[in-house]
C-alpha cells in the first residue's frame, strides 16, 4: 500500500477539473459546506471532488 499525502502528487488526479472546496483533505474531514461542530480525527486517506469546468 503506497499512503499519499494531500500535496501535488494526490492533487494531479484532479488535472483538467475544476476541484471543489475544500480541495484535497483527510477523507474524514471533507465537507463541501465545512465543518460546524469541531473538526473530525484525521485518517490516512485522501479526497476530493473535482467537476469538468
Amino acid at each position: 500500500m503506497t499512503t499519499r499525502s494531500p500535496t501535488a502528487s494526490s492533487a494531479r488526479f484532479f488535472d483538467g477539473l475544476e476541484l471543489l472546496d475544500p480541495g484535497v483533505v483527510s477523507c474524514s474531514r471533507w465537507r463541501p459546506e465545512g465543518v460546524t461542530a469541531g473538526e473530525p480525527e484525521e485518517v490516512a486517506m485522501f479526497g476530493g471532488v473535482g467537476r469538468k469546468a
